[in-house]
């Protein structure tokens, strides 16, 4: 049995999930780092500095999920006590889009905490390889290329190991039921005009005004309601039974996110049957691959077109897709696979 220090900056659902398997046969103790005010990022060094001094010497082990801030004490105290330490590379950790201030790599401190982590560690587990390197044209200001590997070359000596998010088949489920035609649905935890562009709810918006005849729903809607097309409805965020409902009573579900890594929402859209349609970013593709549709490039007449070929589609082979939608995230992406390349990657197979 291992001693584990999981350090994350906020504890979404993806890293729930990691500390429950990693929890199932060794010891783990866990930290938060989520700074909610940028002037107060000392005393959030010095809070974690006290946290890892308690328990440095009794772990063998020390994870932290998303390199930045949140990891850079964790890895220098891994490096002074020759402790392995691992990366998780998830997504923002890997980009930098300065034309909205988003990504890691976009902002000077950052980015050197970010680079500094991720050389002192043991091994970097990035949850698609595209956050390592990827040839990039999607959004414009993000060309050509994005991928903590090309912001910092010298973190390219530690070896990689590319282990995706697994999800719950049980959890996520398709009712079986007649869906409304042409409805689409997303779901981003959207606050502000800058999460509006990089989860690519505005180009949303602007393709609904121009096609009145379907009908879309946007989840974790936290704005004003004006200035919306008719045919879009918005939602606060939804527990997971009300989640599950809703993309049961969608056709598509979109993610055209500007930068992602590995969502979790598209996964579990395509469990709930949805046949998804998504950007040309990182995971994407790969988890849409012959059951949707990928936007190319971020232009609104270009997913209107898309628009255009899933209303042609007949209602056979529209079933056809949103069974092998599930089947696809079931066959390539459980919980089960990813526990068990974690722990390999992590060398505590048993």
């Amino acid at each position: 049995m291992s001693f584990i220090v999981y350090i994350y900056p906020k504890k979404w659902t993806f890293i729930e999930k990691d500390l429950v398997l990693l929890s199932k046969n060794h010891t783990v103790v866990s930290a938060g780092f989520e700074v909610k005010n940028k002037a107060l990022l000392p005393f959030y060094f010095i809070k974690q500095f006290f946290f890892l001094l308690r328990y440095i010497f009794k772990a063998d082990r020390i994870v932290c999920h998303f390199a930045g801030f949140s990891s850079l004490v964790p890895a220098l105290f891994a490096k002074l006590t020759f402790k392995k330490y691992y990366v998780i590379v998830a997504g923002t950790d890997g980009c930098s889009f300065p034309d909205f201030n988003y990504g890691h790599f976009s902002r000077y401190f950052l980015a050197k905490a970010t680079c500094i982590s991720l050389r002192l560690a043991t091994k970097i587990f990035p949850v698609h390889p595209t956050l390592k390197y990827q040839e990039y044209q999607y959004h414009a200001p993000g060309a050509p290329v994005q991928g903590y590997g090309h912001f910092c070359p010298k973190s390219n000596k530690v070896e990689s190991y590319y282990i995706p998010y697994g999800f719950d088949s049980n959890a996520f489920v398709t009712y079986n039921l007649k869906r409304p035609i042409n409805s689409f649905i997303t779901v981003g935890s959207v606050g502000d005009d800058r999460v509006i562009q990089r989860k690519g709810f505005d180009l949303i918006i602007e393709a609904a005004s121009r096609k009145p005849e379907l009908s879309f729903t946007l989840i974790g809607w936290n704005m004003p309601k004006t200035n919306l097309p008719s045919n879009i409805r918005v939602l606060p965020f939804s527990d997971q039974l009300t989640l599950v409902k809703e993309l049961n009573n969608h056709q598509f579900y979109l993610q055209l996110s500007i930068m992602e890594g590995f969502p979790n929402a598209l996964g579990e859209a395509m469990l709930c049957g949805c046949i998804p349609i998504g950007s040309s970013v990182s995971a994407i593709p790969e988890m849409i691959g012959k059951n949707g549709f990928v936007l190319q490039k971020k232009n609104t007449d270009d997913l209107i077109e898309i628009f255009d070929k899933s209303q042609a589609l007949s209602a056979e082979k529209i079933n056809i897709m949103e069974q092998a939608a599930r089947q696809s995230i079931i066959d390539r992406y459980s919980n089960e696979f990813r526990e068990t390349e974690l722990l390999k990657a992590m060398d505590l197979e048993n």
